[in-house]
């Protein structure tokens, strides 16, 4: 598996952006209950952005 070094100040940023476009998301999230295509896109997003930020805590702990 090809394992990739982020610097810490890359990371604790790409950190930052993630949680927030997180906390974004969620909030969008009740207004989109009505429109299925704007629900499956903001539950996309939800879910790569889960992905990305335990990918960067994992990341963070094996350095």
């Amino acid at each position: 598996m090809l394992r990739v070094r982020i610097s810490p100040s890359i990371s604790r940023v790409a950190y930052t952006l993630s949680v927030i476009f997180l906390v974004l998301a969620l909030l969008v999230l009740p207004f989109d209950i009505g429109n299925s295509s704007s629900l499956y896109m903001d539950l996309l997003v939800i879910a790569m952005l889960s992905v990305f930020i335990i990918y960067i805590i994992m990341d963070a702990r094996r350095s």
